[in-house]
């Protein structure tokens, strides 16, 4: 599932589009991704609106739209309305040309006149929902990883809380550390010489919160920054698994972690990988002592 840095990454696809009015929406409706908000709602209520901001939180998405230009006979129209999109296992956004085909897994495409907005998904494993009002629909999401409210305090607290969990599993609650995933938090427990399993209790919160921030600028720069101004990514858009041309460097856990034979970056020992908080984890077995 794409973590935060592949969610900003997707983000950064539609956000061109700021400003733009949406002339018409494309939707495959039977698809699941409408299971949570049907597909003829989306199209009613997002026709003749203007994209006006994007965000991403963890790994979430939201498109937020000003009230339509002409009226549409729409269950919210008259007030700003937010489009939160979740990309699943294999959905994808990107921007096409206007004239843009529909193409198979194309369930949902907002056109403008300069571009086609696109969320692809072979999986269907994405989900689509839309927020009415003027009221922040994200208000009681827990702080970010970069938020300044993810203060040493909050992190100690979570370590408090829970001393018996598994690090790895704490750091995978989105409760707690929105929009750390299966790689990133692996990359976490080795910056942190901690093994996966590690209580919580045991991991020293000053330090937690310093290398999970530090592992969450690093990805942003590697995964969004480096492939956002790719040309080739911004033509192809955004799949997990694929997601990236350029990738964080060899001094990470990332590139050796699935390699046959993989090796510790750091000692060059070889790789530990077991079922740990319900993911398959890597870890060094020199390094990462419990």
């Amino acid at each position: 599932m794409p973590e935060l840095a592949e969610v900003e990454l997707a983000r950064r696809h539609w956000h061109p589009a700021v400003g733009q009015e949406v002339l018409r929406v494309d939707t495959h409706p039977k698809t699941r991704v409408f299971r949570d908000c049907p597909a003829r709602q989306i199209r009613q209520s997002l026709t003749s609106r203007t994209l006006t901001a994007t965000r991403a939180h963890g790994k979430r998405l939201l498109f937020s739209f000003s009230p339509p230009v002409t009226h549409h006979q729409s269950p919210m129209t008259g007030e700003e309305l937010h489009l939160e999109l979740h990309l699943g296992m294999a959905g994808r956004l990107f921007a096409a040309p206007p004239g843009h085909a529909v193409e198979k897994h194309d369930h949902l495409i907002l056109r403008t006149a300069t571009c086609s907005l696109v969320f692809n998904d072979y999986r269907q494993f994405g989900r689509l929902q839309l927020h009415g009002g003027d009221n922040d629909p994200w208000a009681s999401l827990p702080p970010g990883i970069l938020d300044r409210a993810f203060t040493l305090r909050r992190v100690t607290t979570l370590v408090d809380h829970r001393p018996r969990t598994a690090l790895k599993a704490l750091l995978l609650d989105q409760s707690a550390f929105p929009g750390i995933g299966n790689w990133m938090a692996d990359e976490i427990c080795w910056k942190l010489r901690a093994h996966p399993s590690t209580p919580a209790g045991k991991v020293d919160p000053a330090a937690l919160r310093r290398i999970t921030r530090q592992v969450t600028r690093g990805a942003i720069r590697h995964v969004a920054d480096k492939n956002a101004a790719t040309s080739k990514i911004c033509a192809e858009g955004f799949a997990p698994g694929s997601y990236v041309h350029l990738v964080p460097p060899s001094s990470w856990l990332f590139q050796h972690r699935w390699k046959p034979g993989g090796s510790c970056p750091r000692c060059h020992s070889a790789l530990g990988r077991a079922t740990i908080a319900s993911r398959t984890t890597a870890w060094c077995p020199q390094c990462q002592v419990m």
